[in-house]
C-alpha cells in the first residue's frame, strides 16, 4: 500500500520546516549541453494519463526496496491527478539498457499511489515495477535566479502540427522570482512563485524544469495569460491569451515540506551551485574569450568540478 511508503508525508503539516543541507562552498556541479539535459530528460519524465483523455507530465525523482520490489516515486503538480474517483495510468520512460523498439510500460495508478502536498500544487505518486528506471537529481532552485538557462519537458497533447503525443524538451531563461519580490502581494500563489521563458503547452504540467547541469529545480504547471478587457472572438481561449511566460514551483517547496525525501523516498540530492563553463572533446562552447572564461571560475580553480548528472543506473535485482 502506497501509504506504508510515505508515511513521513501525514505528518509534514505539523513538523517544523527543515532547511536543506548547507553545501560545500567550492563543490561546483558541471552545466553541460542542452541535448545531453534533454536525454536525461526522455529517460525520467514519464506521462500520466487521465481516463477523460487529458494528461500531465511527472517526473521520477526516487525509488525504495521493499524486498524485492522498487517503489518508484514520481513529483508531479497536484492538479495532474486531482480527482481520488478516477483511475491513472501511469507511461514510464523505457528502461535502462532496453531496447528501443521495446513499449513503454504502463502502470494502474489510484487513490493510493497518490499523496497530494499541503500549501502547493504538488503531488507524489508511486508506481511498482521490477524493471529498472533512470531517476533525476533534485538541484537547489535557491540557485536559479533572473537570467539563468532551465529547460522544460514533458508530453503536451497531440497539436495540428505534430498529430502524435510526443515527448519535448524546450529551453528558456528564468524571467522572475515571484517569491523574492517584495512587492507581490498575494496571498497565495500554490508555489507558483519562478516564471520562465520556456514554450510550454497543455499536457506538460508536472513535468521537471531541470537547471543547466540536469539538475530538477521546479516542477511546470501554469502558464501566465493576458488579462483583457474586452472579448477577442478570434482568440480560440474568449480573450486569454498565452503571454509567453510559464511558471513552476521551485523544488525548495518540496524539499522544505519533505526534508527526509534522501532516506525515505530515495531522492538524489545535489544542491551546488552550477558551473557554466560548458565543455565537450571540442573545448570550451560558448566562450571565446579566456579572461571572460577565467571569471566564471569564483572559487577555487585547483577544485574539481562535480558531474551530477548521471542517471542512477543501478542493476536490476
Amino acid at each position: 500500500m502506497f501509504y506504508r511508503y510515505l508515511v513521513p508525508i501525514f505528518l509534514i503539516a505539523t513538523s517544523v520546516i527543515v532547511s536543506p543541507p548547507q553545501v560545500d562552498a567550492i563543490r561546483e556541479a558541471r552545466a553541460i549541453l542542452p541535448r545531453d539535459v534533454g536525454a536525461i530528460g526522455k529517460k525520467t519524465v514519464v506521462r500520466i494519463e487521465a481516463p477523460n483523455g487529458s494528461f500531465g507530465s511527472g517526473v521520477i525523482i526516487g525509488r525504495v526496496e521493499r524486498g524485492n520490489r522498487n517503489i518508484y516515486m514520481v513529483l508531479t503538480a497536484a492538479h495532474v491527478v486531482a480527482s481520488p474517483r478516477l483511475s491513472y495510468q501511469l507511461v514510464a520512460p523505457r528502461p535502462l539498457n532496453s531496447s528501443p523498439q521495446r513499449p513503454k510500460p504502463r502502470f494502474e495508478i489510484s487513490a493510493r499511489n497518490i499523496q497530494i502536498l499541503p500549501r502547493v500544487d504538488l503531488a507524489l505518486v508511486s508506481f511498482e515495477s521490477n524493471l529498472t528506471f533512470a531517476i533525476g537529481t533534485i538541484g537547489n532552485s535557491a540557485y536559479v535566479d533572473e537570467g539563468s538557462p532551465v529547460y522544460v519537458a514533458g508530453f503536451p497533447q497531440p497539436g495540428r502540427a505534430i498529430p502524435t503525443v510526443t515527448y519535448q524538451f524546450t529551453g528558456g531563461m528564468v524571467s522572475s522570482r515571484l517569491d523574492g519580490d517584495e512587492d507581490n502581494s498575494r496571498a497565495s500563489n500554490n508555489g507558483y512563485d519562478i516564471a520562465y521563458t520556456s514554450v510550454t503547452r497543455a499536457g506538460m504540467s508536472g513535468g521537471p524544469v531541470f537547471d543547466a547541469a540536469a539538475r530538477i529545480v521546479a516542477i511546470h504547471g501554469r502558464g501566465d495569460r493576458n488579462i483583457q478587457t474586452t472579448v477577442d472572438t478570434s482568440s480560440e481561449f474568449g480573450g486569454s491569451v498565452k503571454t509567453g511566460i510559464n511558471l513552476g514551483i521551485p523544488i525548495q517547496a518540496f524539499l522544505k515540506l519533505y526534508p527526509s525525501a534522501r532516506t525515505t523516498i530515495g531522492v538524489r540530492l545535489d544542491l551546488s551551485p552550477v558551473n557554466y563553463l560548458i565543455t565537450d572533446n571540442s573545448g570550451t562552447i560558448g566562450t571565446s574569450n579566456k579572461r571572460f572564461a577565467k571569471k566564471l571560475r569564483t572559487r577555487n580553480p585547483d577544485v574539481p568540478i562535480v558531474d551530477v548528472t548521471k542517471v542512477d543506473e543501478a542493476t536490476e535485482e
